[in-house]
């Protein structure tokens, strides 16, 4: 009975001790939420929370919700704080979406994320962004390093330990970038857009359906009927894809291989919509703004809500971790939202590689 009250007594042992290597882990890998936290600021000095150009402090206070109320002596200070406070709560978030704009998800992830890593490289959002970057205001790119900045204050010196993602898959995480933030912005487009699933939709269809029945299934835009000073538009013309095949003696199959990389149709839990009501109509005689842009659900959320005030500047509402703007929100002024109204904003094209020469295509003129 000795040898067993022994093993008992380890393995009591060996709990407490996992516990409190847990407890520990626990407390280090939380945000810090109190107190003064002291990093390096972009000129390299030694501040607390150094705003994005070293001059002055960033405070960061949160309400009993934890949302932060971030208080800089500039704006472009604020999104530092601001790109400070989303590393510290969702930095894996971040990750996340740095390894999905880049193509990226198969070092992660392993063999189920490399198709969707070829897809995203052939997309070329990163070089979109990188195209962006180059031409992008001294205002955004002020904003911009000013938000990455944050970020990679809280990586490189505020982090006391990873969270579990990280050590559950080996991953150090990264510095961020500022074309990180525009990939993610290309590919929130790219998801809110999603009409090119309706193009391959009526591609398939016009395999055995004559272009007036595809109209029936799913009407065309149908124009706009004008007013005093707007003049009407046509209807769109829809293309006779069926036609077009024979010509280029396209596969049916084609249409199946670009669906494989189509987002599912009828996700529950997405919609979005706003409205206005007029100052007329209620008690304060000013005008109430709703807008509800529920997304796909998440956990994390995709929102995350934050205030952010210098002099001259105070806004208020939901950020999305990767942007260092308030997406919708208010400030003393106005409020302002967003609805997706499904817009025909993406195309496909059809091509016939040159042989021999893959970056080469036919146009009509050879």
């Amino acid at each position: 009975m000795k040898w067993l009250r022994r093993v008992l007594t380890l393995l009591m042992l060996l709990v407490v001790m996992a516990g409190a290597a847990l407890w520990a882990y626990s407390r280090q890998v939380l945000p810090q939420t109190d107190g003064e936290v002291i990093v390096k600021g972009q000129t390299g000095e030694a501040v607390a929370l150094a705003a994005a150009d070293g001059a002055g402090d960033v405070k960061i206070e949160r309400d009993a919700q934890g949302i932060p109320t971030i208080t800089a002596s500039t704006s472009n200070n604020a999104m530092y704080g601001l790109g400070f406070v989303h590393a510290q709560d969702r930095l894996w978030q971040l990750e996340t979406h740095r390894r999905i704009g880049s193509g990226r998800l198969a070092e992660a992830f392993g063999e189920p994320g490399l198709e969707t890593d070829k897809f995203l490289r052939a997309l070329g959002v990163k070089r979109a962004a990188a195209a962006q970057w180059a031409v992008a205001s001294p205002e955004a790119r002020a904003a911009l390093l000013a938000y990455t900045a944050g970020i990679n204050a809280y990586i490189q010196t505020a982090m006391k330990a990873r969270p579990p993602e990280f050590l559950a898959l080996g991953l150090q995480p990264e510095p961020w970038t500022p074309q990180d933030s525009m990939a993610w912005a290309i590919m929130m487009a790219w998801d809110l857009g999603g009409n090119w699933t309706t193009e391959l939709l009526r591609m398939r269809l016009s395999l055995t359906l004559p272009v007036n029945r595809i109209d029936e299934l799913i009407p065309p835009y149908p124009g706009n009927a004008g007013n005093a000073g707007e003049p009407a538009d046509k209807p769109l013309i829809t293309t006779d894809y069926s036609a077009l095949f024979k010509g280029l003696n396209v596969d049916g199959k084609l249409g199946q291989t670009a669906l494989n990389f189509a987002p599912e149709s009828g996700v529950e839990g997405i919609g979005s919509n706003n409205w206005v009501v007029h100052g007329t109509h209620t008690t304060t005689g000013m005008p109430l703004l709703a807008n509800d842009p529920h997304l796909k659900l998440s956990a994390p959320a995709l929102w995350y809500f934050a205030r952010m005030q210098a002099p001259g500047f105070k806004v208020a509402g939901a950020t999305m971790p990767g942007l260092p703007f308030v997406v919708l929100g208010q400030n003393d002024n106005v409020a302002w939202g967003f609805t997706n109204t499904a817009p025909d904003v993406q195309d496909l094209y059809l091509e016939r590689i040159k042989p021999g020469a893959p970056d080469e295509y036919q146009t009509p003129d050879g």
